[in-house]
């Protein structure tokens, strides 16, 4: 929870740094949540936009699912955006690609049983992890609530060791 919390700060400080040395009208910081089809998992993303110019993106995002089965993943992606619609009333449509950094850790518990004719049984816990580097590709939309909140869903597919898709839909200010 430590590594995860200390990734999450990593994420977000820098993007304000972003808000003091660019036109601040284009970066977005928000969060959400998200499912991940193959995890079979609901988690938090936190996410950060910066737009380039009026048709390309650049984005990072941390994702925490919750824990379950006696498994933790966390995702870490770094997206490129490519507008290819966009309306005056505040809604654009991306396409996007990206590199997505996975890792999984697994601990289960030992087990301790105390059977009447064995006696006591206890098995030794069990821990694993594993990451792989995927490639991510999807689409979303960027629909404006007010001046400074933007709501955006997305459906991204990372494909690697393990593929799966997962479905967002984030809550940004927009500075």
């Amino acid at each position: 929870m430590k590594r995860s919390a200390f990734l999450i700060l990593a994420i977000i400080l820098p993007l304000l740094g972003f808000s003091q040395s660019f036109d601040t009208s284009h970066l977005r910081v928000g969060g959400g949540l998200v499912y991940g089809t193959d995890i079979d998992n609901v988690g938090i993303d936190i996410n950060g936009v910066y737009q380039f110019d009026e048709q390309w993106e650049g984005g990072i995002a941390f994702t925490h699912f919750f824990e379950k089965n006696y498994a933790n993943w966390n995702v870490l992606d770094f997206d490129g955006h490519y507008i290819f619609y966009s309306d005056n009333s505040g809604l654009n449509i991306y396409g996007m690609a990206g590199l997505s950094f996975t890792s999984t850790k697994i601990d289960i518990p030992g087990i301790t049983y105390t059977d009447p004719n064995f006696g006591t049984i206890t098995t030794s816990g069990v821990t694993a992890s594993d990451s792989n580097v995927g490639l991510n590709i999807g689409a979303g939309v960027n629909y404006a609530l007010t001046d400074q909140l933007n709501l955006a869903p997305e459906l991204k597919v990372t494909i690697a060791n393990g593929s799966y898709v997962r479905m967002c839909v984030n809550l940004q200010y927009r500075f």
